[in-house]
C-alpha cells in the first residue's frame, strides 16, 4: 500500500437509545448555557442536542445519528479557546469533558523519548501534574509487556512544555488550534510534541495516525473507509516561515497528522493523542527594563542570537502595560508581592534561562554586556531562581491581560457591544521593529487607547486596543485590518497562535486570498463531505463544496 493511503477502522457502537444525551434548545439554553460560550464571549449559541461521551464506541454512535439527523457537530472540552471555536450555532454540542484520563505511559526507544498517551479533555495543568509527579499506575505502560512505569519512577522529572497561558486548556482543544505561547520560541508549537493521534470521521470510523506513516505523495492523501475513498489534495499556497496558526496546515510532501493539527476541528473528533515529554530544568526567569521601547527591541534581537543558550521564552512590556502595572500596585500593595517599577522606566523584556551552577556566571557576564549595549544595567534587572519568586514573575506576566479585561468589563456596562480588539499577528524577524513602528505611529494618529504586550521573541506582541466607545470600536476594527495586511506583507501570520474559529474569517482571505481560502474548503468536504463537524470554523457557515 502506498504510503499516503491510509485506512479508517470500524468502531463498535452502541444503540444511540442507549446513550445519555439532552435534547431540545429551550433546555440547553436553560440548564446547560456555559455549553453555550467559550472565551470569545460571542453571543447566539444555541443547540438542540447536547451529549457527554464515555469513549469512542459512545461518540461513533452519536457521530452516525446526528450525520442521519442532518446536524452539524460542534466539539467542546474546556472551552477555553477566545475564537469562538467551540461556540455552537445549531446542531448539537459533543462535549468530550468525561474523556480525561491518562492512558499509558511509553517510551519510543528509536527516538529515545518519552511520551503519555492521553484523552482529549484532559488539560496541561492536569498532564504536568502527573508527569511531574509520577501518578501513573504501573499497569498502564505501553505496551504492557514492558516496565515502562517502573522505569519512569527512577527517571528525572519531565513535563510537557507546551504553555499557552491558558493551562487549563485541554490538550484536544490545544491540538486542534496547535496551539502556542511564550515557550513556543524555544520549544515550537503543539506540533511538536505530537507523536500519535487517534480521529473519528463524519462516517463514525477512526483514523489511528503515528506520526512518520503516512505521507502525501504528488501533494495528495487517500483516506479509504468502508464506503468510499477520499482524496485529499494538499493546498499549494505556501506557509509563512513566522509563527502561525491560521488556516490549514500545508506542504508538498507533508505528514497526514499535520493536516489534522490546527484544523480547529473541522475532520472530525481527536480521540487519543500521544504526547511528547521533555525532562525538566529549574529555570532562571528574569525581568529587565529600558528607558527607551527600541532599546528593549535591540536587547531582544541580542539575546535571540545568542549562541551560548536560549531563553525558553522572550516577552515583551510597553509603556502602558506598566503603568497598569503601577496603578495595581498602587491600588493593591500585595499585588503579586514584587517591588514596586521605577516611573522612567518606558519598556521591560521578560524570559527564563535554563542554568546550571557552573554557567552561570558566563551567562549573567553576556546579559550584563547586552544590557550596557541597550543602554540598561543589571541593575535594572529582577531575577528569580525559587519556584515561588518564579511563580510571582508569571503571575506579573499574566496580570496585563486580567486587568485589560477587566477594564473592557466596565465599559460594557455602558456599551454592551463594546469589545477589546486584540492582535494575534506574527511577522519574520528581519520585520520586527518596523512592525513595532507601524503600531505605535497608527494607534498614536488614531488616538485610540492601547496596550501592548507579548511574545515578542516570536516577533508576535499583542497589541490590544481598548475602545471607550463604539465610535473607538469602529475605529479599532479599520486599524486591526490595515495591521493585518501589514502582517502579512511582512511575511507573516495574522493569527500566530489562537486560530481563525468563527471571528477571523475575513482575515484569513488577507493572508491566502480567495483561491487559498477555497483550497481548504476543498480540504475541508473531501475529508467530511457532509459538514458533520464544526462548520463555521476557518470558514464561514455560508461556504459551498
Amino acid at each position: 500500500m502506498s504510503e499516503n493511503i491510509i485506512e479508517a477502522q470500524k468502531i463498535e457502537t452502541l444503540p444511540f437509545e442507549e446513550l445519555k444525551s439532552v435534547k431540545g434548545e429551550m433546555i440547553i439554553s436553560a440548564s446547560y448555557p456555559s455549553y453555550l460560550v467559550d472565551e470569545s464571549k460571542i453571543s447566539g449559541g444555541h443547540a438542540e442536542w447536547l451529549f457527554f461521551p464515555n469513549n469512542e464506541e459512545e461518540i461513533s454512535s452519536f457521530v452516525k445519528k446526528m450525520k442521519e439527523e442532518e446536524q452539524m457537530i460542534t466539539v467542546s472540552a474546556a472551552r477555553t479557546g477566545i475564537v469562538g471555536s467551540a461556540v455552537p450555532f445549531g446542531g448539537a454540542v459533543l462535549s468530550l469533558e468525561r474523556m480525561d484520563h491518562v492512558i499509558g505511559l511509553g517510551f519510543d526507544e528509536e527516538e529515545e523519548r518519552w511520551f503519555l498517551r492521553v484523552e482529549p479533555a484532559i488539560s496541561l495543568n492536569e498532564i504536568n501534574d502527573i508527569v511531574k509527579l509520577k501518578k501513573i499506575e504501573k499497569e498502564k505502560s505501553i505496551p504492557q509487556d514492558k516496565n515502562w512505569v517502573e522505569k519512569f519512577e527512577t527517571e528525572p522529572t519531565y513535563y510537557y512544555p507546551v504553555d499557552p497561558t491558558e493551562m487549563t486548556a485541554s490538550i484536544g482543544g490545544t491540538i486542534g488550534a496547535n496551539a502556542s505561547g511564550a515557550r513556543s520560541f524555544k520549544y515550537g508549537a503543539t506540533r511538536n510534541w505530537i507523536k500519535k493521534l487517534r480521529v473519528i470521521l463524519g462516517t463514525g470510523e477512526v483514523l489511528s495516525i503515528p506520526r512518520g506513516k503516512y505521507r502525501a505523495v504528488d501533494g495528495k492523501f487517500i483516506i479509504q473507509t468502508a464506503g468510499e475513498k477520499y482524496l485529499i489534495r494538499i493546498p499549494t499556497y505556501m506557509m509563512p516561515k513566522a509563527k502561525n496558526a491560521a488556516g490549514i496546515w500545508a506542504e508538498p510532501n507533508m505528514d497526514l497528522i499535520d493536516l489534522f493539527i490546527g484544523s480547529e476541528g473541522i475532520f472530525g473528533v481527536i480521540t487519543e493523542a500521544d504526547i511528547w515529554l521533555k525532562e525538566y530544568i529549574a529555570p532562571m526567569s528574569n525581568i529587565v527594563f529600558f528607558k527607551d521601547e527600541n532599546d528593549a527591541i535591540d536587547f531582544v534581537e541580542k539575546l535571540r542570537s545568542s549562541e551560548s543558550f536560549k531563553p525558553e521564552f522572550i516577552e515583551f512590556f510597553d509603556d502602558k502595560a506598566l503603568t497598569l502595572l503601577r496603578n495595581k500596585q498602587v491600588e493593591d500593595p500585595k499585588f503579586v508581592n514584587i517591588p514596586k517599577i521605577r516611573e522612567d522606566v518606558l519598556a521591560a523584556i521578560s524570559f527564563n534561562l535554563d542554568y546550571s551552577e557552573e554557567t552561570l556566571e558566563k551567562c549573567f557576564d553576556e546579559i550584563s554586556d547586552m544590557l550596557i549595549e541597550c543602554n540598561s544595567s543589571l541593575d535594572d534587572t529582577w531575577c528569580a531562581y525559587e519556584e515561588r519568586e518564579i511563580a510571582r514573575f508569571k503571575h506579573f506576566r499574566h496580570a496585563v491581560p486580567e486587568i485589560v479585561n477587566n477594564i473592557i468589563a466596565e465599559r460594557k456596562k455602558q456599551f454592551s457591544e463594546i469589545h477589546k480588539l486584540g492582535t494575534d499577528m506574527s511577522v519574520e524577524d528581519k520585520y520586527l521593529k518596523e512592525m513595532m513602528n507601524f503600531y505605535r505611529t497608527k494607534l498614536k494618529e488614531a488616538g485610540l487607547e492601547y496596550v501592548e504586550w507579548g511574545h515578542i521573541g516570536d516577533n508576535h506582541v499583542h497589541v490590544n486596543i481598548l475602545p471607550r466607545n463604539m465610535e473607538d470600536l469602529k475605529l479599532g476594527k479599520e486599524l486591526y485590518k490595515k495591521f493585518a495586511k501589514k502582517a502579512v506583507e511582512f511575511g507573516g501570520s495574522i493569527s500566530a497562535e489562537h486560530g481563525i474559529g468563527k471571528i477571523k474569517h475575513e482575515y484569513l482571505k488577507i493572508m491566502y486570498g480567495e483561491e487559498g481560502v477555497q483550497e481548504m474548503r476543498i480540504v475541508k468536504f473531501a475529508i467530511d463531505p457532509d459538514c458533520v463537524f464544526n462548520c463555521g470554523n476557518i470558514f464561514g457557515r455560508e461556504m459551498e463544496q
